[in-house]
């Protein structure tokens, strides 16, 4: 049998026994180690090979003011594709750049007030610079035209059927508005794949990027200063699959660089990049105790937690490992369903999973719940979303948000003036209901 990857079956085991007894199930645990290492990896990684590289964390995959902190501290900038995500970057000191899609302008005035760097999907946003105010730097999205399809439409980034980015052909149009418009510096930015683990995308990806950046040059009369290779960068969530290896991206990423600048005679753009659930997926985990268990034809383990909390594999049949915490010496593994306690059926975070046989009671911590897992949370079934725990990296733990209450649910409608107009009516059908 072939090892498991430890990138994937990693937990910090004993750290979570302590926090189930400080704190009530379900949460979310993060380890502060894991994450500066993830940073520290991948920036070390590209700086090695480009002296300027700027990194930018996605902050969509998790928007905890802690953990982005942690991230900032350790030399990224934001990735913000909302006003919400410029805004908390922006309060807690970080600069970078703004990717909206189908963008209003109060949110791109924003954004630009905020002295992000934009990032337009398309040049039909130009006009709204008029509007603004034209920014020194200007960069577009491009799609290239792969399409890289992941197990749903959702994951479609680039392509003909992908909503997003200027096709390679009127790329240089966009660039000589922007530079009439009085533009003066230029970037340019592709994403068009998710989770990858394998190496070989990337260098690919800096090829199209480059071939592009050519074409705009000699059509447009556009030198681009600035190079975002956008986001991907994948982690293992089955125990069987490889882990991405960064340095060889990026030093592959640097050889197709010398390679088609001094072809192309390209001056070299700065590289930026956009990693988000390489720096955070593996460092969280969603902690749930066994509610139920219900033995029909299949067994099914109920837990506390639900797709509310972790709605990856309800949306894309995503896989993530499960660990039973203290279930040891209860005999050979069983195929079980573990599952949530929401009114849908794919409402199932394993299926058919060999694990020890769960009972009542038992902890389950679900893995790489560090990115795209809190931050795609809802409340379907009007369940309150779950609290974050901050395992620090001197060991302490810290709860970093609390679980949401059923006032929070509540609290942007006027509950109780409708209750209290509602009241007199149900008394008075009671009154006549007693009178027949």
């Amino acid at each position: 049998m072939a090892r498991a990857n430890p990138q994937v079956v990693y937990l910090p085991a004993a750290h979570i026994r302590k926090a189930v007894k400080r704190f009530p199930t379900p949460f979310f645990l993060y380890e502060e180690r894991r994450v500066r290492e993830n940073c520290r990896r991948f920036c070390t990684a590209f700086a090695r090979h480009f002296p300027g590289f700027m990194p930018l964390f996605a902050v969509k995959a998790n928007t905890n003011p802690e953990l982005l902190q942690i991230v900032f501290d350790e030399g990224f900038g934001a990735d913000a594709s909302s006003q919400p995500e410029a805004w908390v970057a922006r309060e807690l000191g970080a600069g970078g750049m703004y990717t909206g899609n189908y963008t209003p302008e109060e949110e791109l005035r924003f954004a630009r007030e905020c002295q992000f760097l934009l990032n337009l999907d398309d040049a039909s946003m130009l006009p709204m610079l008029r509007r603004i105010g034209v920014p020194e730097f200007l960069s577009f999205r491009v799609n290239p035209g792969v399409r890289a399809r992941g197990p749903a439409d959702s994951l479609v980034l680039a392509g003909p059927d992908a909503k997003y980015g200027v096709p390679p052909r009127e790329a240089p149009a966009a660039y000589r508005r922007a530079k009439r418009m009085g533009v003066q510096r230029f970037g340019i930015h592709a994403m068009t794949a998710s989770n990858v683990l394998d190496p070989r995308h990337f260098p690919a990806l800096m090829r199209q990027l480059l071939d592009i950046v050519a074409d705009v040059k000699r059509r447009a009369g556009v030198d681009i200063d600035t190079l975002n290779l956008g986001g991907g960068f994948g982690v293992p969530y089955r125990p069987d699959d490889s882990s991405l290896d960064i340095d060889r991206v990026a030093r592959e990423v640097r050889a197709v660089v010398d390679r088609r600048c001094k072809r192309l005679g390209l001056r070299e753009p700065m590289l930026m990049a956009e990693p988000g659930r390489y720096v955070l997926a593996d460092a969280g985990w969603l902690v749930g105790t066994v509610l139920v268990v219900k033995r029909a034809h299949k067994t099914f383990a109920g837990l506390d937690a639900g797709m509310n909390d972790l709605p990856r594999p309800a949306i894309y049949g995503a896989y993530h490992h499960v660990t039973v915490l203290d279930a040891r010496g209860r005999g050979r593994r069983k195929r079980q369903n573990v599952v949530g306690r929401l009114c849908e059926n794919s409402d199932q975070f394993a299926r058919d999973r060999l694990l020890e046989p769960l009972r009542v009671g038992d902890r389950v911590a679900i893995h790489n719940a560090g990115a795209h897992a809190y931050a795609m949370g809802h409340n379907y079934n009007n369940r309150p979303r779950s609290a974050e725990v901050l395992l620090t990296a001197s060991g302490g733990l810290r709860r970093i948000r609390r679980a949401e209450t059923l006032g929070d649910l509540f609290q942007t409608t006027d509950l109780a003036r409708v209750a209290a107009r509602a009241h007199p009516l149900r008394q008075a059908r009671a009154r006549r209901k007693q009178g027949r």
